[in-house]
């Protein structure tokens, strides 16, 4: 052990206050390093496959794609996003006559929230995977979903109706890219300022 650093009349207890500190400057420098050099992570780039639509879970299960749970996960949270109405009126001033319906027993138990409401008769859904890289260079792969249900444009036809949720899913989609690309844009300015300024102290 060296101790030729120590007088041999510093008490024990004032030796290891000292060691501590230094420990505990030493540490706190090496969490700022950290800090400094693990900056958040934030997506930077985005990618959608295209989707799919099927009329039910079963449909879903058997084209092979999805496995069961994320089948039945994509078709509750499909339903759950389909507009909903205090009053039958309501739902067919928007949607058309005849175009609305009380939610099935079945419907009702998978989605949250209470009370009597109306909804568009929910004819399937779509869903797809969306891809996200990080600036820590992860990949996360989620999948996404869109209902299909009865307006006053497609009448009930199952085509025009998946062609309808295809393009809400579209202008979604673009718009979750155009923003990821505004924060990458935004990202990489505030990181050439912060350099500048360091540069510049």
């Amino acid at each position: 052990m060296d101790t030729h650093n120590h007088p041999a009349h510093l008490p024990r207890r004032k030796r290891s206050a000292r060691l501590t500190l230094a420990m505990m400057g030493t540490s706190a420098f090496g969490l700022t390093a950290c800090v400094e050099s693990a900056p958040d992570e934030h997506v930077t780039e985005v990618s959608f496959d295209e989707p799919r639509s099927f009329q039910s879970v079963e449909e879903c299960v058997a084209a092979n794609v999805y496995t069961r749970s994320a089948c039945e996960d994509a078709h509750a949270a499909s339903l759950e996003s389909v507009p909903r109405f205090d009053t039958l009126e309501a739902c067919e001033a928007e949607h058309g006559e005849g175009a609305c319906t009380a939610p099935t027993e079945e419907q009702a138990q998978a989605t949250s929230g209470g009370g009597s409401w109306f909804m568009p008769a929910m004819m399937g859904y779509m869903m797809g995977s969306m891809l996200s890289n990080t600036n820590r260079g992860r990949s996360i792969e989620r999948v996404y979903q869109e209902p299909v249900y009865r307006n006053r444009q497609n009448q009930g036809n199952w085509n025009t109706a998946s062609t309808q949720a295809t393009q809400r899913v579209n202008q979604r989609n673009e718009a979750m890219r155009s923003s990821v690309v505004q924060n990458r844009q935004a990202t990489t300015r505030r990181g050439l300022g912060t350099r500048s300024a360091s540069w510049g102290s």
